[in-house]
């Protein structure tokens, strides 16, 4: 019973990660520690762009 609903969340929950890749981490980073995965710079929490390369973050 306990297996019926575990494993369909667990799948679930990888698709989500599968998804959207690196962002997970670079979400729960703290704001001054976040940087563009493209170039390396560094980027706000809220931008969805990076400013100095135009890579979504």
């Amino acid at each position: 019973m306990f297996l019926m609903w575990i494993v369909p969340l667990v799948l679930v929950g990888l698709i989500v990660y599968g998804v959207s890749g690196n962002n997970l981490v670079n979400a729960f980073k703290p704001a001054a520690n976040r940087t563009c995965l493209h170039c390396g710079q560094a980027v706000q929490s809220e931008w969805k762009n990076c400013p100095h390369c135009g890579q979504t973050l």
